[in-house]
C-alpha cells in the first residue's frame, strides 16, 4: 500500500486469499515453552509513516513501552516530494533514546503516485544527498534503504528496465557510499513467485542480492505459502537465504480490510507467523492516509490510545526467547498465537487472536522449569470497536493457580469476537532464593550491596525498570542498577520504591554497629533496613555527601540487635538517587562513649535527645565513638554539637 491510492484491489496469488474461519468446536492451540525459536526481538512492532516531525508527542508513553523495532519513513519530508511529512531523519532523532530504527524509502523522494522518473543521473545524485545527511548528522539508528517501492506497480516500463535502470546502479551506490547499512529489496506490492524469480536472477547473475528480501502481505493466510515459495527459489537459485521485511501488512489492501489496520484480533495471526518464520522486520501499514503519526492506527486520530496500541504493548513486555506455538491452521487468519518466556522475570506468556469465535483449549505442552508445581495464571482481554475507539485498558478474565502436570498445563480461553486479543500470562508462586555466587554474607562482616540475591524482579530485588542502567558492567542481566564505585561497585540510580535483598549469616546473637559506605551528590535521600520482613531500623536519611557521586563516605546507620541464623535482609530505597556501596556490620563496643561528656555537658544534655551530623536520632545506647553528635536538651533548645571519645 502506498500514500494516495486508498481502495486498489491488487490481484493476488491464490495463497493470499483466506476463507473466513468460525470456530464452533473447541480449537486446540499448542505451545511448547521449551523451545526456543529465537530471542525476542519485537520484529513487527512498527508501522508505514507511523512517525512524523511532531507526532505522536509523547514518545516516552506512547512509543518507547511498544519497544517497536522498525518504522519506516521518507528520506525527507518536504513539498514536491512524495510526502511533506515524515522526514526519516528527524524520526530518527526522535527515536534515539527507544529501541526503534528507521528504514529509509528511497523511491519517496520522488513525487506523484505512481513515482515520476525524473532519469538516473538526477536519482543517483537525490539518493548520494540523502545517504551523505545520514552521515553528516551523525544518525546511528538507520535500519536499512529500500531502494524501491511496488515495483509492479509504480515503474513505467517506457523507463527502461527496473533491474537495470534503478536497482543495480542504486545499489551499487550505496555499497560503496555505505556499506554496513542493509539494502532491502524488491518492495513488491504483493508475494508474487514469476516477479521474485526475476528479481533473484538478475540479482544472482550481477552481484546484487538484497540483504533483506522484501514485499508486502495483504491477509495472514498466505505468508506461510509465500515464505516457502521463496525459500524454494532461494535453494534452486543457489542463494544463502535471506532474512525477510514486510514493511507493510495489514487484513488487506481493499476498502472492506483497510479498517482493520491495527486491529488486536487480526494482527495476531500477522505477529505469530512473522515470529514463526523468523521475519527480520515487518511494519503495519498506512491506510489511514489522512493520519500518519498515528503507529499504524494503534493511535486513534486525536492521538489516544486503541485497543491495538494495548495489543502491542502485551508485545512490547515480552522479553527472554520466542517459544514455539502451533496453530490448528498455519495456512488460515484463524485463532494463532506468539509467546515468550523470560527466565529473568520469571514469567512466560501467550497472545492469542484471529478470525475465529469460540472456545480455544491452549495446552502448554512442556514448561520451563521455574514454571513447575503450582503457578498463577492471568487471562486477560483487548477489545476493539474500530480505528478510532479510545481503549483505556485492558481486561483481566481471571487469575487462578493451576497446576502443573506432567510438565504440561492447559488454559481454556473463550474468544468472544474476532476483531479482541487475548493473553495469558503465567508465573510460578515462589521461586528459590539464594546467595549471589552462593556465597552468604557474613555477620560480623560487610555486605556488598551490588551482589544482592539471585531469584529476579520481584522476589530478590525491585526495580522500577527492567534495564541495568549503571556503568559498572557488572550482572548486566539484572534490573539493578550497578555503578563503578572506587575499584569495586555500588548500587546507584536508585529511586523511592526500590529494594534488594540479601541472605546474610549471624555468626552470634549480639547487638551490632550498621555502617553505609554511601554517596549522595543530590538532595537528601535515604534507606531503610529490614530484617526477614520486619523493620530493622527506621528510615534512615543522608544528606548531600559531595556534589562528586564518585565521592564515598562512611555513615553510621544504626545499632541493632541481631539473632544468631540465617536471615534475610532487606534495603529499602525511600529516596532517589542515592548510592550505597556497602554495608558493614560489627559488634557494638558498650563503652564507647564512657568518657565522651564532661560534667558541664552531662549536666547540659542529661535527658537529651541526640542526632547524627545527617539528622536521623540516634538513642543514647547507640552513641559510637569517633563520632559527631548533636545534642538537644529542654534547657538547650539550639544543640551541643560534641565528638565522641
Amino acid at each position: 500500500m502506498n500514500h494516495i491510492r486508498k481502495n486498489i484491489v491488487l490481484l493476488m496469488t491464490s495463497w493470499v486469499i483466506a476463507t473466513p474461519q468460525v470456530a464452533h468446536a473447541a480449537e486446540t492451540l499448542k505451545v511448547d515453552l521449551t523451545d526456543s525459536i529465537r530471542p525476542v526481538t519485537h520484529c513487527a512492532s512498527g508501522s508505514l509513516y507511523g512517525m512524523t516531525e511532531n507526532e505522536p508527542a509523547d514518545i516516552d508513553g506512547l512509543v518507547a513501552p511498544l519497544k517497536p523495532h522498525m518504522f519506516c519513513q521518507p528520506p525527507e519530508g518536504k513539498n514536491g516530494n512524495q510526502h511533506n511529512f515524515g522526514d526519516g531523519y528527524i524520526v530518527a532523532g526522535r527515536l534515539k533514546n527507544t529501541t526503534a530504527k528507521v528504514q529509509i524509502t528511497l523511491a519517496d523522494l520522488l513525487p506523484n503516485w505512481p513515482y515520476r522518473w525524473p532519469g538516473q543521473q538526477s536519482w543517483l545524485s537525490s539518493v548520494e544527498r540523502v545517504v551523505k545527511k545520514k552521515f553528516s548528522e551523525g544518525l546511528t539508528n538507520i535500519h536499512s534503504y529500500v531502494i524501491w517501492n511496488e515495483p509492479d506497480g509504480t515503474w513505467n516500463t517506457s523507463n527502461g528496465d527496473i533491474n537495470t535502470t534503478v536497482w543495480k546502479p542504486t545499489y551499487e551506490l550505496l555499497r560503496k557510499l555505505d556499506p554496513e547499512t542493509p539494502i532491502v529489496g524488491p518492495g513488491m506490492a504483493y508475494y508474487n513467485e514469476s516477479r521474485m524469480r526475476t528479481f533473484l536472477t538478475f540479482c544472482k547473475q550481477n552481484n546484487c542480492l538484497p540483504d533483506l528480501i522484501c514485499w508486502h502481505q495483504w491477509g495472514s493466510a498466505g505468508f506461510a505459502d509465500a515464505v516457502r515459495s521463496v525459500r524454494k527459489l532461494q535453494q534452486e537459485l543457489g542463494i544463502p537465504e535471506r532474512p525477510y521485511c514486510i514493511n507493510e501488512y495489514c487484513a488487506g489492501s481493499d476498502s472492506d480490510k483497510q479498517q482493520y489496520e491495527g486491529c488486536p484480533g487480526y494482527s495476531v495471526p500477522f505477529i505469530a507467523k512473522f515470529e514463526r518464520y523468523n521475519v527480520e522486520s515487518a511494519t503495519i501499514s498506512w491506510w489511514h492516509v489522512p493520519h500518519p503519526g498515528r503507529l499504524g492506527s494503534l493511535l486513534t486520530d486525536n492521538g489516544q490510545k486503541g485497543g491495538g496500541w494495548w495489543l502491542y504493548k502485551w508485545y512490547g513486555d515480552m522479553e527472554g526467547y520466542m517459544a514455539s506455538v502451533t496453530p490448528p491452521n498455519d495456512r488460515s487468519e484463524g485463532v494463532d498465537g506468539f509467546a515468550s518466556v523470560d527466565r529473568k522475570h520469571h514469567c512466560a506468556s501467550l497472545v492469542l487472536g484471529g478470525k475465529s469465535v469460540g472456545d480455544v483449549n491452549v495446552v502448554f505442552q512442556k514448561m520451563p522449569d521455574f514454571l513447575s508445581g503450582v503457578v498463577r495464571v492471568k487471562v486477560e482481554r483487548v477489545t476493539w470497536k474500530s480505528i478510532n475507539t479510545p481503549v483505556n485498558g485492558t481486561d483481566l478474565i481471571s487469575e487462578s493457580d493451576m497446576v502443573v502436570e506432567g510438565g504440561s498445563l492447559t488454559v481454556p480461553v473463550r474468544i468472544e469476537s474476532e476483531l479482541y486479543g487475548y493473553r495469558i500470562y503465567i508465573t510460578p508462586l515462589n521461586v528459590p532464593q539464594t546467595p549471589y555466587h552462593n556465597e552468604t554474607a557474613s555477620i560480623p562482616g560487610r555486605v556488598e550491596a551490588e551482589n544482592f540475591d539471585v531469584a529476579g524482579q520481584g522476589f530478590s530485588y525491585y526495580d522500577n525498570d527492567d534495564r541495568n542502567k549503571g556503568d559498572g558492567e557488572y550482572r548486566t542481566d539484572e534490573g539493578v542498577d550497578v555503578v563503578k564505585a572506587g575499584n569495586g561497585f555500588a548500587v546507584g540510580y536508585t529511586e523511592k520504591g526500590e529494594w534488594m535483598e540479601y541472605t546474610i549469616d549471624v555468626k552470634e546473637t549480639n547487638t551490632y554497629n550498621i555502617t553505609a559506605n554511601v554517596s549522595n551528590g543530590g538532595e537528601v535521600d535515604g534507606f531503610q533496613l529490614l530484617l526477614d520482613g520486619e523493620a530493622l531500623t527506621q528510615s534512615y536519611t543522608i544528606a548531600q555527601t559531595s556534589e562528586d557521586w564518585s565521592v564515598y563516605e562512611e555513615i553510621p546507620v544504626a545499632t541493632v540487635q541481631l539473632e544468631k541464623g540465617e536471615h534475610t535482609l532487606k534495603v529499602l530505597i525511600e529516596g532517589n538517587y542515592v548510592n550505597i556501596d556497602w554495608l558493614d556490620f560489627e559488634v557494638a563496643d558498650p563503652s564507647a562513649v564512657r568518657n565522651t561528656l564532661d560534667d558541664k555537658k552531662t549536666n547540659t544534655l542529661q535527658g537529651a535527645t541526640f542526632y547524627d551530623v545527617q539528622g536521623n536520632q540516634v538513642r543514647r545506647e547507640e552513641l559510637r565513638r569517633n563520632k559527631c553528635y548533636i545534642g538537644v536538651s529542654s534547657d538547650n533548645k539550639e544543640g551541643v554539637k560534641f565528638v565522641t571519645e
